[in-house]
Formats: structure tokens, C-alpha cells, sequence
């Protein structure tokens, strides 16, 4: 009996019904890109522990940074994931000692950190891989990257 009776109200009063559930929709996107007014969103790919995987990873970074985008998004990824499982690109400890951009050509160096295996990252071959992955996803401007470890040229 209360079923048939709600059917026959949203049939009485399907455009206000339609309206409500419109507002609510647009209120909800609204709230979305307001709450992340003046900042990008970059997408960061790190291998997952024990799987030949490798797991995507949102984060919303300063439009605006300091370092600039390419340095503020290279300091982010060599932080590491922050998801359970995840897997850091290079050793912990690792740092940017110099990031610029000439032309289309990104130069980075890192610490020596970089060329340790310790646990917890990745062999440096996958680690160069999915650094230079990262970049070119997220900066599609740049065509060509030089990966520096302790001031020593990593090719391909």
C-alpha cells in the first residue's frame, strides 16, 4: 500500500522531483572542484609489494608551488606511495639535489641514496623506468629526460 503510494506521488510530481535530484547533482560537483580550487591533479604510478603490478595513485598538489610544478611533482614522487603496499622508486633517503627544464629536455639528479638497494624500492632499472613514466604522464610537454645518480648519467 505504501509502495503504490509513493509511485503515485513521484508520478504526480515528476519535475519536481527531477529539479531536487538536479540541485543535488550540482550542488555535489560544485563542492568537488571547489574543494580542490587552485590545486592540479596528478596521477603517480608506483609497483605494488609482491605483485609484478603497478598501482595509480591521485594526489591534488599546489598549483602554484614555490619550487615550481616539475621540481614540487618530482620532490613528491621520490617521496614514495602512500598507499599500503606500495613501493618506493628509489631507496628511502633519496633526495633531488637539481631539477630544470631545457627546451623539452628535464634534467634531474639525484643523491647516492638513489643507487642503493636497500629494501623497500625497486631495482634501479624499474625505478628509472617508471620515474621517467611518471614525467612524461603528467608533463607532456617534455619529449627527453636525463636521470643523474651522484652525478653519473643513467641511459635507457
Amino acid at each position: 500500500m505504501k509502495i503504490d503510494n509513493c509511485i503515485q506521488f513521484l508520478q504526480k510530481n515528476k519535475i519536481k522531483v527531477a529539479a531536487i535530484l538536479g540541485g543535488i547533482i550540482l550542488l555535489l560537483i560544485m563542492i568537488h572542484v571547489f574543494s580542490h580550487l587552485g590545486e592540479d591533479r596528478r596521477v603517480f604510478i608506483y609497483p605494488l609489494s609482491g605483485s609484478t603490478r603497478n598501482q595509480k595513485e591521485v594526489r591534488y598538489l599546489d598549483s602554484h608551488p614555490v619550487q615550481g610544478k616539475i621540481n614540487y611533482y618530482v620532490d613528491e614522487l621520490i617521496l614514495g606511495p602512500s598507499f599500503y603496499r606500495g613501493r618506493a622508486l628509489f631507496t628511502p633517503g633519496t633526495q633531488v639535489e637539481y631539477c630544470f627544464l631545457r627546451q623539452n629536455s628535464l634534467y634531474v639528479g639525484l643523491s647516492s641514496e638513489a643507487a642503493l638497494q636497500e629494501t623497500g624500492a625497486v631495482c634501479i632499472e624499474e625505478g628509472v623506468k617508471l620515474f621517467k613514466k611518471n614525467i612524461k604522464k603528467n608533463f607532456t610537454g617534455i619529449k627527453h629526460i636525463e636521470l643523474f645518480i651522484d652525478g653519473n648519467c643513467i641511459s635507457d
